[in-house]
C-alpha cells in the first residue's frame, strides 16, 4: 500500500497541529477526566484535518483520498507537540482561562 500525502495540506496540518495543545487548553478545564481530555484531543485533530481538507478543496478543487493518514498525522503531531514542547505553557493557559491558580 502506497500512501502519498500532498505537501501543502500536510504542511498546513503540521503547523496547525503544533498549536493544537493551546487550542485544547482554551476549551478544556483542569478538572476534566483524562478520558475526556484524550477524546477532545482526537476530536480537535479531526476538526483541524477537516479544516485543512476543506480549505485545500476550495482552493484547488482536488479531493485527497488519503485523509485517514492526515488524521493520524494531526494526532501524532499534536501529541508530540504537547509532550515535547508545549506542556508547561499549555497547562498554564488552561489554568489561566479556567480561573484556577496552577499548583507547582
Amino acid at each position: 500500500m502506497d500512501i502519498t500525502l500532498p505537501t501543502i495540506p500536510a504542511g498546513m496540518l503540521v503547523l496547525l497541529a503544533l498549536a493544537a495543545p493551546y487550542l485544547q487548553a482554551l476549551v478544556q478545564a483542569p478538572d476534566w477526566k483524562p478520558w475526556a481530555k484524550k477524546l477532545l484531543a482526537v476530536v480537535l485533530a479531526l476538526v483541524l484535518t477537516a479544516v485543512v481538507l476543506i480549505f485545500y478543496y476550495i482552493y484547488t478543487g482536488d479531493v485527497i483520498p488519503d485523509w485517514p493518514a492526515l488524521v493520524l498525522l494531526a494526532i501524532v503531531v499534536a501529541q508530540a507537540s504537547y509532550a515535547l514542547l508545549t506542556r508547561a505553557t499549555a497547562t498554564a493557559l488552561e489554568h489561566r482561562t479556567s480561573g484556577e491558580i496552577p499548583r507547582h
